[in-house]
């Protein structure tokens, strides 16, 4: 397929207009309301002028127990009830992006059924899993089941005005994302879209008192553990996003864990002191709950200070071995699509060293600062050129659709 060359917008021009109407937008922003903190929250204002305020608003709201029979909020249930929460009834990534590039139907209705492992959890792909070996005894063998030794399970989920607007576009395949590269409109998500990333490990039983958990059916029949380590969320209340991410309080302490590398940034939890204060918010009803456990790492609407140097945020657990030079709003701002030589290409997420490759997580490097105008239109005849996708990366995982 060709794809006639054409401009893709300024990158650095629209970061200048989209930072005008932050600003605007902070100006006016009222105190948060959290009379009922079941409600979503949707104050582009506040996510500026008292954005560790508006993540655990946020948090709150999407941690909320489901009511199983409409999707929504229970709010006759108490928070932190050992249920499925909000977020959890949203589509997965797992059944947008399916292996043929169908389509994934209409919105989920009704009662919330039990999703299988396999399209809940990130896994190797059917085409790839026969080639995937692991050593035991010091002897290579396959990978019957990728969920059963995976180190954490990674599960990515979309609200509705996500999934629909992905469902309408068909930007579910490879071929309704091309129609979008080669269009002069530009992929834009509707305000109130929201994605999480969230992150599990197994647990054992005298942990579950500390933590968001679930039961796993692994493919051998038996079930195991599981509590949320990390919570990303990305949420369209402006044009480049709010992002904010969580962390349970015991993830440095891991083993397997590289520590927090940066110092967590909560002016809300933290009100008169240092904002590394490593603390949950009193007053808003975490006491007594799981919740209570985690913390606020920090949040990010602009890619850098009022100094002009570049923010940072990372989760020790979402971006292991590229902490320091981590960004959500700049990586995400690479979630694109290009073409060379009639195949598809996508940005890198990482940078790498000359030792290797990037899905080797000790040498990864992350983007942070503004995004640059040359990842997406290179000077002269030379390279690919990229279209944004809004910051969303699962549309990476399109495939292509089937015949």
């Amino acid at each position: 397929m060709r794809v006639p060359r054409r401009t893709f917008g300024r990158p650095l021009q629209r970061s200048v207009i989209a930072l005008a109407l932050v600003t605007c937008l902070a100006t006016s922003a009222q105190a948060l309301d959290w009379r009922e903190p079941w409600v979503e929250p949707r104050d582009a204002g506040a996510a500026v002028s008292r954005s560790d305020e508006y993540a655990w608003r946020l948090f709150v709201a999407l941690n909320w127990p489901a009511d199983a029979a409409t999707r929504g909020p229970d709010r006759r249930a108490r928070f932190g009830a050992d249920r499925p929460v909000v977020w959890e009834t949203w589509q997965s990534a797992g059944n947008v992006y399916l292996d043929d590039g169908a389509d994934p139907g209409p919105w989920l209705t009704g009662a919330v059924a039990p999703l299988a492992a396999e399209r809940r959890f990130e896994t190797t792909s059917l085409r790839d899993l026969p080639n995937l070996r692991r050593v035991v005894n010091g002897v290579m063998v396959p990978v019957v089941d990728p969920i059963a030794n995976a180190r954490r399970l990674t599960e990515i989920r979309m609200n509705r005005k996500s999934f629909e607007f992905i469902r309408a576009r068909e930007l579910y395949n490879i071929e309704g994302q091309l129609r979008a590269y080669a269009s002069a409109s530009a992929v834009s998500f509707p305000y109130g879209a929201r994605d999480v990333k969230a992150k599990w490990r197994p647990i054992t039983a005298g942990e579950r008192s500390r933590y968001h958990t679930i039961q796993v059916r692994l493919a051998d029949g038996t079930q195991r553990l599981y509590g949320l380590t990390a919570l990303h969320i990305a949420s369209k209340d402006l044009p480049h996003w709010f992002w904010a991410t969580f962390e349970h309080v015991d993830n440095p302490s891991l083993a397997d864990s590289e520590g927090w590398q940066l110092p967590s940034r909560d002016r809300f939890a933290c009100r008169g002191e240092p904002s590394d204060c490593n603390r949950a918010p009193s007053g808003i009803g975490l006491e007594g709950t799981v919740w209570r456990y985690y913390r606020l790492r920090g949040t990010l609407s602009r890619y850098t200070d009022a100094h002009g140097e570049p923010e940072r945020l990372a989760n020790s657990e979402l971006e292991s071995g590229m902490q320091g030079s981590s960004s959500c709003i700049t990586c995400h701002a690479r979630a694109a699509i290009g073409m060379k030589a009639g195949e598809v290409e996508r940005l890198a997420a990482f940078a790498t060293s000359d030792r290797g490759s990037s899905d080797d997580p000790l040498i990864r490097r992350g983007f942070i600062g503004e995004p640059q105008a040359a990842w997406f239109e290179p000077e002269g005849q030379a390279g690919t050129r990229f279209r944004p996708l809004d910051f969303v990366w699962s549309m990476a995982k399109a495939q292509h659709k089937s015949p």
